[in-house]
């Protein structure tokens, strides 16, 4: 390019400053892609290694993924080695790279990040200089392009593998080159400079032929030259060639100037719009001002935060560039409706029009636009004539570039289906802004601004509802609104689909329709009005995903991933699901992600939208056999109950036994968690996605999956006191037992059930469920838990005030374990006989049980528990009237706990709790409310206590303690 073409190289004026970093160090895009030192080329020596350094510097300052790296480098279907061989290319750019002062390329996933001084790079050092024109007189802006184009070298992307790149990228940038060098004649014919540009432009002209601007700025040289014939025959030279080529005569703007030559008007105001300074004689028609945004909807409510966060963008007076701003978010989340509302908002800011486009990248049973459709449209709206218009996309594009390079317009593309339809609207200089919404999230637009929308919070989704059927239906029924509310999952487009069912059936009220909506089978069925469904609207992005092999695999993931009840799913846990390596499994969902059928709300944690999770579980059914999505069910289980059976062995030696519960072979290994912060972390993310699999699966052939997961999870569960979830887990349990009417389990989960009945405060059904666990495990010939059943009797006994009774079962209990046979339930038993005593005022007899319970633990060497044990000592010295005694063992009870590292933090809110007792007591009571406030805060943050109950315990002096604390005495 440059000099093949004629590029003006005099030197830049002294009044342009050097942009070249002073040690000589440059990164080139425009001509050979590499690193240079001065003129000496440093490499990477290879066309591959070209391809990532150029798709690195075209995202400088952003995260390329591992994908797009290897589409530059293969194109299409890259090898099986495509991965290790793009990480081989990127640690050979790193030891490059390592001579180029500031530059730093790392790895961040789900790819890589180079970050430099864009001083370095020739793109931005172009394109900064071009914009520094755009806002100085003539001179120094001609000047200013000289310069900018003398850092061309050839075509741009040169060297580089393959041609995606050259045809991703360098299109666009030859033509920022064209039309730079374009304006720069412009301005220099401006100045008067017309020999030098006719010393140019034939060259230009040849390598362009069908290029008008070239054409027209030609015929205004030649006509300042005093050359009007030769003027007239470039334009006739030109419409032959258009002619016979493309059928199509020059555009209007060549046409008036034609017609202005042959009467010999005054060539002052041939350049036309693009070369006129301000207060020159305007003699061609104003162009055509489009106004084409759809209607604005009346029912559009909320989107606050999106809402300033795209007119912060749109209205920015910073002109660097065209401003682009993208809505992305699922099918029926209201994309289109919040873009149109924007659009209406800032119109007033473009005067120069509003272009407006649905491109159906998604629209169901309608084809995609053609970008060359598209650009022809636009065209038309701003004033060419269909004669006119080219007919090669590429022409038409520069085309539109050249009418809103100047303009300030608002260029709204709807529906898009990805870069490739996107890139040639858009316009060419920096007064215009574009509006995109696309499920897809587009990466690859350079400082794009990504406002991703999710569905409405309830509150802004009653208020849509409110909007469409009217406030009367609301008040009316206001719990079933609410119900229609949450059956749509705050999803527009469904909630106004389900508003439209019930308009139509005058005889239907709120409550009927909240009815047909339950039926999860039928509720895609009920979300469809008129020629609008939402499963087409979903069919349309689960179709996408069969276009090639990456995407049918997604479809299989996605499908699978919908027969899950949980609220969100794990990377490591997806996997397992779907039988395949974790990295492999993070592909899968990175493109479902992209394409918007799946949420990637936190790092490696995915979920469904739950309209969506009712059609990934219609795909599966009718495309998955049914022992497949079995196979898959188990699979997820197994990797639950592993890792379970994992922290459970590490943490909490005393239920070890429950890892016998269930199946003893496993087909996946779950995660192995060292810490014990990151086991309680996986406790509390996977809680509800466990209860949720084991509801599912209580009645199927997986039942004895579910009740050794169970078992184990209960122990967790009840460590981290969440004593609710421990019953509703128990329950579940005991249908699966009964399901499989085995002895053993049936033991189990009675037993669970009782021990979790005590803790949610029912004592009576405690000793109903752990009598029949007793009964079973006779029955089964297993005699290895009477010991720790009659314990948990002798605590259900307590719980309900019965403390002689309580003291019975536990000293039945301690005559049949014994100190040598098994020290922890016996210091268990010593336990709760020394707290049933300290409830019966017997306090010297509960200060002796919990003094060998101690001694017991101390001479195992079993630490996790010592802290708790040390606890109930200090508790009996408090009650005994000795709290000097009792603050004393609390502290150093804190300590052994802290220094235990146990599961959860909920044993240390307890010693807390105590504390702050025994320094009330001591009359200390600063010390007490620390102590208080520090358990509260523990409480709240595990979700025992709601925000209101925190709020009363820490407004009280001397606040009652919670019953989370108080069942554990």
């Amino acid at each position: 390019m440059g000099r093949e073409a004629g590029e003006d190289m005099t030197a830049p004026d002294s009044r342009s400053p050097k942009t070249h970093p002073p040690d000589g160090m440059k990164l080139r895009l425009l001509g050979p892609v590499g690193i240079w030192a001065g003129e000496r080329f440093l490499g990477p020596a290879t066309p591959q290694q070209r391809s990532v350094l150029a798709m690195l510097l075209l995202h400088a300052g952003r995260t390329v993924p591992l994908e797009r790296l290897m589409k530059a480098v293969w194109e299409q279907e890259p090898p099986a080695s495509a991965r290790n061989a793009v990480q081989g290319y990127v640690s050979g750019l790193r030891r490059l790279l390592a001579r180029v002062p500031g530059a730093e390329l790392s790895t961040s996933p789900p790819g890589y990040r180079l970050v430099l001084d864009p001083a370095r790079v020739d793109l931005p050092r172009f394109r900064e200089l071009v914009a520094r024109a755009h806002a100085s007189d003539h001179g120094l802006a001609s000047d200013l392009l000289r310069q900018a184009l003398r850092l061309w070298h050839g075509p741009p992307l040169a060297g580089v593998a393959g041609g995606w790149l050259r045809d991703t990228f360098g299109v666009a940038l030859k033509e920022e080159w064209l039309s730079t060098v374009e304006e720069r004649i412009a301005i220099d014919l401006r100045l008067g400079r017309h020999h030098e540009a006719l010393m140019e432009l034939p060259a230009l002209v040849g390598a362009h032929p069908l290029r008008e601007r070239l054409v027209h700025l030609t015929m205004v040289a030649l006509r300042r030259d005093g050359r009007r014939a030769a003027a007239l025959a470039a334009y006739r030279e030109l419409r032959g060639r258009l002619v016979e080529e493309l059928g199509i005569d020059p555009g209007s703007e060549l046409q008036q100037l034609y017609q202005r030559l042959l009467e010999e008007d005054d060539p002052a105001t041939e350049l036309g719009h693009a070369g006129r300074s301000a207060g020159e004689p305007e003699d061609v028609p104003a162009p055509p001002v489009p106004a084409e945004l759809p209607a604005d909807l009346v029912s559009f409510t909320g989107r606050g935060a999106e809402l300033a966060r795209a007119y912060e963008t749109l209205r920015a007076t910073e002109s660097g560039g065209s401003r682009i701003c993208q809505i992305t978010g699922l099918g029926g989340v209201g994309k289109s409706s919040l873009a149109i509302h924007i659009a209406h908002a800032v119109a007033g800011d473009f005067p120069d029009g509003q272009l407006y486009i649905n491109l159906h990248g998604d629209t169901p049973h309608t084809r995609a636009a053609q970008p060359a459709e598209a650009v022809r449209r636009f065209l038309r709206s701003l004033g060419v004539a269909d004669a006119a218009i080219p007919a090669g996309l590429e022409e038409a594009a520069g085309r539109f570039r050249s009418l809103t390079r100047g303009r300030r317009m608002l260029i709204v593309l709807d529906n898009a289906r990805d870069a490739a339809q996107i890139r040639p609207l858009l316009p060419g200089g920096p007064g215009c802004v574009v509006l995109i919404t696309s499920r897809r999230r587009l990466a690859s637009f350079e400082g794009a601004v990504q406002i991703p929308v999710d569905v409405l919070p309830d509150r802004e989704a009653l208020d849509l509802l409110r909007a469409v059927v009217g406030e009367q239906a609301i008040a009316a029924e206001p719990a079933a609104a609410a119900e229609v509310v949450r059956l749509c999952g705050g999803l527009p487009l469904a909630l106004c689909l389900a508003a439209a069912r019930l308009r139509a059936r005058p005889a239907w009220s709120l409550a009927v329709l909240a009815k047909r909506l339950a039926n999860t089978r039928r509720r895609l069925d009920e979300l469809r009005a008129d020629d609008r469904a939402l499963r087409a609207s979903f069919q349309t992005s689960y179709q996408d995903l069969q276009a090639d092999p990456q995407g049918r695999a997604a479809a299989r993931m996605f499908r699978l991933l919908g027969m899950l009840d949980g609220p969100d799913l794990s990377l490591s846990a997806a996997a397992a699901l779907a039988d395949l390596p974790e990295e492999r499994a993070q592909d899968l969902l990175d493109h479902l992600a992209d394409a918007q059928l799946v949420d990637n709300y936190l790092p490696d944690r995915y979920r469904l939208h739950d309209l969506l999770r009712l059609f990934a579980r219609e795909r599966a059914e009718e495309e998955d056999s049914l022992p497949e999505r079995q196979r898959a069910f188990r699979r997820v289980l197994h990797h639950f109950l592993a890792t379970v059976r994992t922290i459970t062995h590490t943490l909490n030696r005393g239920s070890t036994w429950r890892l016998e519960v269930g199946p003893a072979d496993l087909v996946q290994p779950g995660v192995t968690l060292l810490k014990s912060q990151d086991a309680k972390a996986w406790i509390d993310s996977e809680a509800d996605n466990i209860l949720a699999a084991v509801e599912q699966a209580t009645r199927t052939p997986v039942a004895g999956e579910v009740v050794g997961l169970a078992t184990s999870f209960a122990v967790l569960l009840h460590e981290r006191g969440n004593y609710l979830k421990q019953f509703h887990l128990a329950e579940l349990a005991l249908v699966a037992a009964e399901h499989m009417s085995d002895p053993f389990y049936l033991a189990v989960a009675h037993g669970d059930l009782g021990w979790a009945h005590i803790y949610v405060g029912r004592p009576d059904d405690a000793i109903r469920h752990l009598h029949r666990s007793r009964t079973a495990f006779l029955r089964a010939g297993n005699t290895s838990r009477e010991a720790a059943l009659l314990d948990y009797i002798g605590v259900a006994h307590r719980s309900a005030g019965r403390y002689d009774e309580a003291i019975t079962h536990h000293l039945r209990a301690l005559a049949l374990v014994g100190e040598a046979d098994n020290r922890l339930t016996h210091g268990a038993v010593l336990t709760h006989l020394g707290l049933a005593y300290q409830r019966a005022g017997r306090f010297a007899e509960a200060i002796a049980a919990h003094t060998r319970t101690i001694a017991i633990l101390r001479k195992a060497g079993i630490s996790a528990y010592l802290g708790l044990a040390v606890g109930h000592l200090a508790e009996a010295h408090r009650l005994a009237g000795d709290p000097g005694q009792a603050v004393v063992y609390y502290r150093h009870a804190l300590d052994l706990h802290r220094e235990a590292g146990p599961i959860g933090e909920f044993r240390e809110a307890d010693i807390l709790w105590g504390l702050g007792r025994a320094l009330h007591d001591a009359d200390r009571a600063p010390d007490a409310r620390r102590s208080w406030r520090r358990s509260i805060g523990i409480m709240r943050g595990l979700n025992l206590i709601t925000a209101e109950e925190r709020h009363a315990l820490e407004s009280s002096e001397v606040p009652q303690t919670p019953q989370a604390i108080e069942r554990q005495h």
